[in-house]
């Protein structure tokens, strides 16, 4: 549909504006977004409507299916072994709401290069792929759901200021000591591989009597009751990740490779008259309400969210002069990573 054909009630006072602009063939000026952000600043808050307290949630599957991206401005291929659907809909989306946006009178691009690693390395995003953990939870609750130990080198597959999503590199699991020979021989009938060196740790992964799994050195505090062994190449694509607090890690680096290759989805930008970015999922149904004059937005289940609630972040997106201010330590905000989803 055409803006110039939507109604009063949706657009508000914008619709005689657009169509105008629109009759002239441009898009918005800095000058004139500027003077809308203003406007918006000095109006009153709508009433809104509600959305639902609670919904119910379909737990989501791996998805492990690799994503192939060429590059738009050097022709590289770089290919992401798993989250195929998760980047293919994300990037096919954001690319039709830039387009959608220009419909409206906005200067405005998709900056893809983030997605290629010839014209964008995980260094120059701040991404980083390996880490260290260099301690561990002192209680004793946090201590039996902590599947780590000081040393243990971790592939980091999102990063967060205040979490990261990890995976191991090599692949260390647990065997009771009275289950596994000198040489690596499974002694039990059925044989638990766990995660964690307790019966309370997850088991990954089960064996028959006879197999074989390679016995790992112990290292310092390691239980005597428990030997860490490695895994089969059969079972990385399943491989155990966790959750881990960002202090607890150190030593990064951010080499890409078979292990550590995040979707740098959270690196998206928006060029708009000259400005970039990084893109936010709601960021278009803001900018649509803002340019056609509608005082509301719907939100994911369909909430009705006042427009002026998000005039910082218009600003950011539209005025070239404006410096989002640096969310406080400990709040909400600080620990929203753009594509913490396993996204960065």
């Amino acid at each position: 549909m055409k803006p110039c054909a939507m109604s009063k009630r949706q657009v508000g006072v914008g619709v005689a504006a657009l169509c105008a602009l629109l009759a002239e063939g441009r898009n918005f000026s800095r000058d004139e977004l500027n003077a809308m952000l203003d406007k918006l600043a000095a109006s009153p808050y709508p009433k809104v409507r509600m959305g639902p307290q609670a919904t119910c949630y379909v737990m989501a599957m791996p998805q492990l299916e690799r994503f192939e991206y060429v590059c738009k401005k050097c022709g590289s291929h770089t290919v992401y072994p798993e989250n195929r659907l998760r980047i293919a809909n994300m990037l096919a989306r954001y690319r039709d709401e830039a387009a959608s946006l220009r419909t409206f009178g906005l200067d405005i691009t998709l900056d893809e290069s983030a997605l290629c690693r010839k014209c964008k390395s995980a260094k120059e995003l701040g991404i980083p792929t390996h880490g260290r953990i260099i301690s561990e939870p002192t209680s004793k609750r946090d201590k039996k759901s902590f599947f780590w130990k000081v040393g243990d080198e971790v592939a980091i597959k999102s990063y967060g200021s205040l979490y990261c999503q990890v995976r191991s590199v090599n692949f260390e699991c647990w065997v009771n000591a009275k289950y596994i020979s000198e040489d690596g021989v499974l002694l039990g009938s059925t044989v638990n591989v766990r995660t964690s060196p307790s019966l309370d740790g997850i088991v990954y992964a089960q064996f028959s009597k006879g197999g074989k799994l390679k016995r790992l050195p112990a290292r310092s505090g390691d239980p005597n009751d428990w030997v860490r062994v490695g895994l089969p190449d059969s079972f990385r694509r399943f491989d155990f990740g966790d959750r881990v607090p960002t202090r607890f890690l150190g030593g990064f680096s951010y080499d890409e490779g078979k292990f550590a290759t995040p979707s740098r989805l959270g690196k998206l930008a928006w060029v708009i008259n000259g400005k970039c970015t990084v893109v936010q999922v709601d960021d278009a149904k803001i900018l649509k309400a803002f340019l056609t004059g509608d005082k509301t937005w719907a939100g994911k289940f369909d909430e009705q969210t006042p427009v002026k609630n998000s005039l910082n972040r218009l600003r950011e997106l539209l005025d070239p002069d404006y410096t989002a201010p640096k969310p406080v330590a400990g709040s909400v905000d600080a620990d929203v990573d753009v594509g913490v989803e396993g996204d960065l």
